[in-house]
């Protein structure tokens, strides 16, 4: 099995002993066919792409050709191969977009509501044509709400960092709610997905099925940093972000999957690693 990101040298960072990590940019063709013809996986985790809603309105082409040109690539290197590994497709739930109903199923409406939404769904579209054309087994994973140490940019983190600085103020209404799953259950996920499911072209939800408020996050933010303050939100319309999310997650929860840290737990941690490394 073989994770992929854009560039595996630097978006990866530090990797177990046994893994081995490669230097190089997946868009070149000779570099992602050496180390496919090296390792003849069974399974490919296709991650690379940009991970920033708000950026994607800024540069909508360059967000189109990252999330875009690195999948094809892979698909196509795949499907050259002898013996075609499985595709697992790490998609957002940005799909979605601000859903009709909670929780929110696989077989939910598609209405994106960013660049980045509609990227992730021409991603899928991708998918589907090597997997109708070419035969690629396929298997698309939609991720809803990630956190965790390392990971910089997201809610938790600005909040973290605001806070620190002693800005009490955040964005939107603190009513918004998200679907959130720690870093490490969301790796497990995916392997799960990766060794358990069919790869018949299904898509799978990745999340908790616990719905966070943003108000709440902040207040556990703000306990983990022994802070007495209440959290004030600004009441601004956040574009691109959806107003609620919460999965479904009996699709994954048939595969064996159980999250394993709880948001309590998940936000000290994290609070903690961003204290250390702000």
């Amino acid at each position: 099995m073989i994770g992929v990101s854009r560039q595996l040298g630097s978006a990866i960072g530090k990797l177990p002993s046994d893994i081995k990590n490669y230097q190089g940019d997946i868009v070149d063709s000779k570099f992602l066919n050496t180390i496919l013809s090296e390792h003849l996986p069974e399974r490919i985790v296709f991650v690379a792409g940009p991970a920033n809603v708000q950026q994607s309105f800024v540069d909508p082409a360059g967000d189109f050709r990252n999330h875009l040109l690195p999948l094809i690539e892979v698909l196509d290197a795949a499907r050259k191969m002898q013996k075609p590994p499985g595709i697992l497709l790490v998609s957002s739930a940005a799909i979605y977009g601000n859903p009709t109903s909670i929780p929110i199923s696989e077989s939910a409406a598609i209405s994106p509501i960013s660049p980045y939404g509609y990227h992730k769904l021409q991603q899928d579209i991708l998918l589907d044509e090597f997997a109708s054309i070419y035969g690629l087994q396929t298997c698309k994973a939609r991720v809803f709400s990630t956190y965790g140490a390392g990971l910089r940019h997201l809610a938790i983190y600005e909040i973290t960092r605001r806070t620190l600085a002693g800005d009490f103020k955040n964005f939107g209404t603190g009513r918004e709610t998200r679907d959130y799953l720690h870093v490490s259950d969301v790796s497990a996920a995916l392997e799960c997905i990766a060794r358990s499911s069919e790869f018949h072209g299904e898509v799978i939800n990745i999340a908790s099925g616990q719905e966070q408020s943003i108000e709440k996050v902040a207040q556990l933010i703000y306990a983990a940093l022994d802070k007495d303050e209440m959290p004030v939100f600004d009441g601004t319309d956040l574009s691109g972000s959806p107003l609620r999310w919460c999965a479904d997650v009996d699709l994954l929860s048939k595969l064996g999957f159980k999250p394993k840290v709880s948001i309590e737990v998940g936000i000290k941690e994290t609070v903690d690693w961003i204290k250390s490394n702000a």
